[in-house]
């Protein structure tokens, strides 16, 4: 029986002004269902932070189409690594920002979520979500 491993990137970027969330994830959500992808989208207003997950060649398709959207700029990759089990399993987006009615417990699951994950993802999350 082979294993199969999946990808995670967890990346951040600067959003452009004004940049309409609830129509990303909408988007997301759609376009995740249809390519095997689970993750997270943190936006606190003018940075995102996301982790994608999935099968290799759906994360490496889905990354190239978020670096190509004009809506954020400055890219930069925290940590892209193989992955046994997804840790974002059930979450074909889920969106989670402080100012969500939910905000703090959506961080109390997040944290859940990467406490498997390797020290420095979890020092990345915390630091972007800090802000």
């Amino acid at each position: 029986m082979t294993e199969t491993l999946f990808r995670q990137l967890f990346y951040t970027s600067r959003s452009v002004p004004g940049v309409d969330v609830d129509h990303i994830l909408q988007q997301s959500r759609h376009n995740n269902a249809v390519d095997g992808i689970t993750g997270l989208l943190w936006h606190d207003g003018s940075h995102f932070l996301q982790v994608i997950e999935g099968p290799e060649s759906s994360v490496a398709a889905t990354y190239a189409r978020i670096a190509g959207d004009p809506r954020h700029t400055d890219l930069s990759i925290l940590s892209d690594r193989a992955i046994a089990v997804r840790e974002f399993g059930y979450w074909s987006m889920e969106r989670a920002t402080r100012t969500l009615a939910d905000g703090e417990a959506v961080l109390a699951r997040i944290e859940r979520r990467l406490a498997g994950a390797p020290e420095t993802l979890r020092q990345a999350f915390a630091a972007a979500t800090a802000r």
